[in-house]
């Protein structure tokens, strides 16, 4: 006799999964909007959302490589190097470019050429370490894909 609490057919496990699904994305941008919410118009200070901003960094990098890992569609070795390195410079810019407009326009500080340098060097060695992060796990999620399929 099975003495699990639920026993759901193949039908129920796929709602039940769909519907953890929408509640944690529904979290994660609940979240999102709070933190941003709490920083940018009330202007707390840092410490009393820094735990939520915390929280919800390393829970979307630990989606997105679990994501690559175990679904294992993506191999870096066959994606064109210009493609890569055309993301990781988007990648780049985008990080730029919301950097810049937080400081200057969200928190309206003056912001001088030291400082540019000093945010874009930061955004190319957070981005560097995400992207060869999320590419090695990318590749080592094929690689596990390839090794279950032979």
């Amino acid at each position: 006799m099975n003495k699990r609490p639920f026993n759901f057919d193949e039908r129920e496990t796929n709602i039940f999964r769909s519907l953890c699904t929408i509640m944690y994305l529904f979290t994660l941008f609940s979240l999102i909007i709070i933190q941003l919410y709490r920083q940018f118009v009330l202007h707390q200070p840092q410490e009393t959302w820094n735990d939520i901003a915390m929280l919800l960094t390393v829970n979307i990098i630990v989606l997105l490589g679990l994501t690559l890992y175990l679904t294992g569609v993506i191999n870096p070795r066959r994606i064109k190097l210009r493609y890569l390195l055309s993301g990781y410079t988007l990648f780049i810019l985008i990080g730029f470019l919301f950097t810049i407009f937080k400081y200057a326009i969200l928190l309206d500080q003056d912001i001088r050429l030291a400082h540019v340098w000093d945010y874009l060097s930061t955004v190319v060695i957070i981005t560097g370490v995400l992207v060869l992060s999320l590419g090695l796990l990318a590749y080592l999620g094929n690689r596990r894909i390839d090794k279950q399929i032979s």
